[in-house]
């Protein structure tokens, strides 16, 4: 699936109901918990730290839920299947605690929708099942492996949230939502980004020795963590694709022939830093970033350009900051759709089938 139609599948589902209920619920809560596992995790994490930028100062995420929950507070459940063990769980003990819980789902007859008090439905998801595979056969048609599992809920209800956010700040809604999706739709990847990355990327193989490792930070540090995941998840048979999140183990040591990726839209000097180090190492560096000038891109094996990025020059910001305003965040939203439709593109090109994406789920949540 390329750029352009993973953006067009996407962008088929809109918000058509009246939520401004939602501003209550969020501006009025004593706390507000936003969970999901895996990448609805990452979609989570993000809407959390966006809510604490505008001033929703008492929100957790997906890494910090309180282990008490009462009648004041306000619990959002991600989860495409609405199924997920983990997060039906939480949504259990938050129901026993009198919260009010809002879940975000692709199934209204899930069990996770079954406890919540409010269903936003976004389609997008459902529960894998291994017979799927079988019918799919017989009837010799295939299915793209970005579809069933999940991938257009987790980035519909992303850009839906960053919606919401937009939302509390007093703009419209529907409108916001647009935004966002032409900001992506104003960028096309050229047609040598795929194979670039490709020829730089470490293989899948019963004996993987080299390995990928993503770094950011900020918003473009959950962009990481979710590439990472889908990433991981390209192989099959016995093979496998190492592959880690910088922040994710306590340490990282970097070999020869490894791949160092980066996303930092502003190419910060701290990535030039962590670059030069791993190039000593003999590991092969590549970069997406906005500026091509930068001392990151020079230091890079590999550099992809992807614009959108804005630099605001204020005492005490940390370059990985989160803007208030979700338009802002145009290179991180690009980079996300082109690093998915890079992830259609290996599975094509390495003839990696649903099921064998969905062999190296986790068996966990």
């Amino acid at each position: 699936m390329s750029y352009t139609r993973l953006v067009e599948s996407v962008s088929t589902y809109e918000p058509n109901e009246d939520l401004q209920w939602i501003i209550g619920r969020i501006t009025n809560s004593k706390r507000v918990i936003v969970f999901g596992t895996g990448r609805s995790g990452d979609v989570a994490d993000a809407f959390v730290k966006f809510l604490r930028n505008i001033g929703v100062d008492q929100t957790f995420g997906p890494n910090d839920v309180p282990y008490v929950f009462g009648p004041c507070d306000l619990l959002v459940a991600i989860s495409g299947s609405g199924s997920t063990q983990y997060t039906i769980e939480v949504a259990k003990v938050a129901k026993e605690g009198g919260s009010f819980i809002i879940s975000l789902t692709s199934d209204q007859a899930s069990p996770l929708a079954a406890i919540s008090d409010k269903i936003i439905l976004i389609p997008g998801a459902r529960k894998w099942k291994e017979t799927d595979y079988f019918v799919n056969n017989l009837l010799g048609t295939s299915t793209a492996p970005l579809t069933p599992l999940g991938t257009l809920f987790e980035l519909r209800s992303l850009l839906f949230l960053l919606s919401i956010v937009s939302y509390i700040r007093g703009q419209e809604l529907i409108e916001s939502y647009r935004k966002l999706v032409a900001l992506i739709k104003e960028f096309e990847p050229p047609s040598d980004y795929y194979e670039r990355l490709y020829e730089i990327l470490p293989k899948a193989s019963e004996y993987a020795k080299q390995k990928t490792t993503v770094l950011g930070e900020g918003l473009s540090g959950i962009v990481g963590r979710f590439f990472s995941t889908r990433l991981r998840h390209l192989s099959k048979g016995n093979a496998e694709r190492p592959v880690n999140f910088w922040l994710d183990k306590g340490s990282v040591a970097v070999r020869r022939d490894d791949l160092v990726f980066i996303i930092s839209g502003s190419a910060s000097e701290f990535f030039a830093n962590l670059a030069e180090k791993a190039k000593t190492k003999g590991a092969k560096v590549a970069t997406v970033t906005s500026f091509q000038d930068s001392r990151l891109s020079k230091v890079s094996d590999l550099t992809l350009v992807i614009p959108g990025r804005q630099i605001f020059k204020l005492k005490g910001l940390r370059s990985s900051y989160f803007p208030q305003d979700p338009k802002y965040s145009a290179f991180e939203l690009r980079t996300l759709f082109f690093l998915e439709s890079f992830i259609h593109y290996v599975a094509e090109k390495e003839n990696i089938s649903e099921t064998d994406i969905k062999m190296m789920h986790s068996d966990f949540t």
